[in-house]
């Protein structure tokens, strides 16, 4: 067992995060609402509206029975898969 120091304080036994470490140490998430697409991705909310109904992303609404309003969440998957199909599409015309 550890004893104070002079100051009455335990001392530190680990060096705290930096913010990049913090956040890289995070939970990769599987889904995400509209305010984590834009925080992931940069992405808004009408253009992640529009993505789901060309069927590009992937999403779940969560709604209680006889409710109107509900909860929708992208999956975190779908949306790095239309990322990097439009990278790879880049690179192609680039290509030619």
């Amino acid at each position: 067992m550890e004893t104070p120091g002079s100051s009455g304080e335990y001392p530190l036994t680990t060096t705290p995060l930096s913010d990049a470490a913090a956040k890289a140490s995070q939970l990769d998430p599987e889904f995400c609402d509209v305010r984590g697409l834009d925080r992931l991705f940069g992405i808004k909310r009408s253009l992640g509206y529009t993505l789901l109904a060309e069927g590009l992303i992937e999403s779940v609404s969560l709604r209680r029975r006889g409710q109107i309003r509900g909860k929708r969440l992208f999956n975190v998957d779908s949306v790095r898969a239309y990322l990097r199909e439009q990278m790879a599409n880049q690179k192609r015309k680039q290509a030619s």
